[in-house]
Formats: C-alpha cells, structure tokens, sequence
C-alpha cells in the first residue's frame, strides 16, 4: 500500500464578489405570496379602500371640471374667480380629510386580518425553527413580518390618498393644487406613512403575545374599541374634551388635523402629546416583538 501526496496549488481568489441580498426579503416574499393567494378576501378588504380612492378622486376631478365650465362666464373674473379657486381648492381638501378619515378604518381591518397571525402562527407551526436555523437574524425576522403589515397598510391608506392627490393636481387649472396645496399632500403621505407604522408595530406586538390569530385579532379591536369607548365616556363624564386623550383613535384624528389641517374644534391639547403618545407606544410595540422574537430564538 503506497502513500499518495496532494500537493495542489491554492491560488488566491481574483473575482469579484456579488453584493449581499438583503436577508428579510425572500422571508417577505414568501409572506406576500401566501397573503395574496385567496383572492376573495383581498376583494372583500380591500374593496372599501378602492372604491373611497376612485369615488373621491371623481369628486375632486368633477369639482375641477365644472370649475372650469364655469369660469368662461363674463361675470366672472379677477377676485371671482381667485375667489372660486379658493372654494374648489378648499372642497378638494376636505375630500381629502373624508378619504383620509375612511381609510383608516378600512387598514385596521386589512392589517389585522394579514398581520395578527405573523408571529403567533410561525410559533404554532415551529416555522421559526426553520427560520432561525437559516443565517437570519432577530432583526431581518422582526423586518418581514414589519413590512408585510406595513404594505397592506399603504394599500389601504396611502394608495387612495395619492390617488387622489394626483387627480387632483393634474385636474387642476395650471396645477393650483399642487402649488397651493403641496403641504396637504405631504401632509397625508407623511400621516398615511405615521398611520401603518404605529399600526404595524401594535398588530406584531399583539400577534407576538397571543397563543392565536382569532386572539390577536380580537385583541387589536379591543384596543381601539376599548380606548375609543373610554375616552369617549370620560369625555361626557367629565364634561372636559381633555379626556380623549385615552383614546388612540383621538391620537391619530389630532396628528391628521395637524398635519392635514382639518382645524377640528374638539382637539384642544397640544398635538405633540400625541406624537408623543404614538411615539411611545410604537417604541413600546417594538420592544416587545424584539423580546418575544427572543425568547423564540432562545428555545429554537
């Protein structure tokens, strides 16, 4: 029996790398794809959302057309018809507050529906195992599952809301509306954008802590119902406003009104308390997926 050498030369590595992919993303697609395969209840959830954007957005496309019917008249002209756009553009605008104050209800049910099951459903099933077992971190895990919640609450708030703000600018005698009311329209992408976030971190915050989907979402209801009952009852209680503070709806309505500038009267407290009481839950939303996300990594 003779003895064999390998003397092989290892030569240095001249290639270039391919850039890293980012590891939440096949984890998010794969969520999307089984999300999106029954198409009856996208309809269903997703039918409120869409007939609001198209229903307003013909709205304000009609207001700009017999806006524009009527500005040929020979008595109108000068201050009338400054006066007439200031009108239009004000209609548009609280279309737009409508959509807006629609749409929000409408995403609490799209994203419990497809967000109160994320984590609570991969404990059930032992799929964290798997995923775990994979080179994915806490971090890219807590990502999918955020933006999975997170994009079918932009389809239900933030795609109206821009739906009808490009209507509205391209309707718009010389683009008035984007000229005059550009801080409407960052206004309700910034608030649809603030909306889903704090609405994704509660849901995978509830949907860590629950046992079940029909849990979680019976859970995220409570806290809106509850909360809006509550702040609602003190209010009449006390005869004192002040009281809805209690209620996270009357926090998303008072960042609205700021932002979009729907000067509402029953708000009367500073709206940074809001942002701050939004702020904080969803720091407190996300500390506790990362602590339960934990926990499962710990027993996988």
């Amino acid at each position: 029996m003779t003895a064999a050498t390998h003397t092989e030369i290892y030569r240095p590595f001249r290639g270039a790398l391919a850039p890293s992919r980012w590891a939440f993303w096949p984890l998010y697609r794969a969520q999307m794809a089984i999300a999106t395969k029954r198409k009856l209840p996208l309809f269903i959830l997703f039918f409120g959302p869409a007939m609001t954007g198209i229903v307003v957005s013909f709205l304000a496309y009609l207001s700009f057309q017999i806006e524009e019917s009527g500005s040929g008249g020979p008595l109108l002209s000068g201050a009338g018809l400054a006066a007439q756009f200031a009108a239009q553009l004000l209609e548009v605008h609280k279309l737009i507050i409508q959509a807006m104050t629609a749409a929000r209800y409408f995403a609490v049910l799209a994203m419990a529906w497809y967000g109160a099951g994320l984590i609570c459903d991969d404990r059930r099933a032992g799929a964290h195992l798997l995923y775990f077992s994979r080179p994915l971190t806490r971090f890219d895990y807590m990502l999918a599952h955020f933006a999975t919640a997170f994009t079918f609450g932009c389809f239900a708030v933030l795609g109206p809301g821009l739906l009808i703000c490009t209507v509205a600018t391209f309707n718009s005698p010389n683009f008035i509306f984007l000229t005059e009311k550009w801080p409407v329209i960052v206004g309700t992408i910034g608030y649809s954008l603030a909306f889903v976030t704090v609405l994704s971190a509660l849901i995978l915050a509830v949907s860590a802590l629950s046992k079940r989907k029909s849990y979680a979402l019976a859970a995220v209801f409570g806290v809106f119902m509850s909360t809006l009952a509550l702040g609602g009852a003190m209010a009449a209680l006390m005869r004192e406003r002040q009281w809805r503070m209690l209620s996270l709806v009357s926090h998303f309505e008072r960042v609205a009104d700021w932002w979009i500038g729907s000067s509402r009267s029953i708000f009367r407290w500073d709206p940074w308390w809001s942002v701050a009481v939004l702020g904080g839950l969803t720091l407190v939303s996300f500390a506790i997926v990362a602590w339960r996300v934990r926990r499962m990594e710990v027993v996988a």
